[in-house]
């Protein structure tokens, strides 16, 4: 029985390794503050998506620049996402901590969000999604990002 233990993890943890998809991707989001100027922000993702069947665990990073809009501030999120696979679409739902940057100065939070993603081929699909920044001490308490992304997958 003591060797039947670490045999199920190793086997479980060899299947998880396996499992393990990496993605980078680009987005056109469009944030609008619940005061001030809303603008449009290209940005670039990368993330880690651990597989366990239907169900997945990811994390995701990303950092966002201004490409349209009368404010002018950077973004940045790391996020852990749940997602469920439904065959081509998968829904994702998750949250984790934002930064906005505005020159010298800086505003943190936190996010959370949800989302659909649909593949298109074997390496890429587009996503959609809905990301709510709350925010500490910034010109505005809440933003909410409407996001577009194509997303290529290793």
């Amino acid at each position: 029985m003591k060797t039947l233990i670490p045999v199920i993890v190793a086997a479980t943890l060899a299947n998880v390794a396996q499992a393990q998809d990496v993605y980078v991707g680009g987005s056109l989001d469009y944030h609008f503050p619940h005061s001030g100027d809303a603008q449009t922000v290209g940005s670039l993702i990368a993330g880690l998506e651990i597989d366990a069947g239907s169900f997945s665990i990811i994390g995701e990073a990303e950092y966002g620049v201004q490409v349209a809009g009368d404010n002018d501030y950077d973004t940045a999120r790391v996020r852990v996402l749940g997602s469920y696979d439904w065959g081509d679409y998968a829904l994702r739902a998750g949250g984790g901590i934002t930064e906005y940057y505005f020159g010298e100065d800086s505003a943190g939070g936190y996010n959370f969000g949800f989302g659909a993603e649909r593949t298109v081929s074997a390496n890429m699909s587009v996503r959609g999604e809905l990301i709510r920044d709350f925010m500490n001490n910034t010109f505005t308490s809440a933003v909410t990002t409407t996001r577009v992304a194509v997303v290529y997958n290793f």
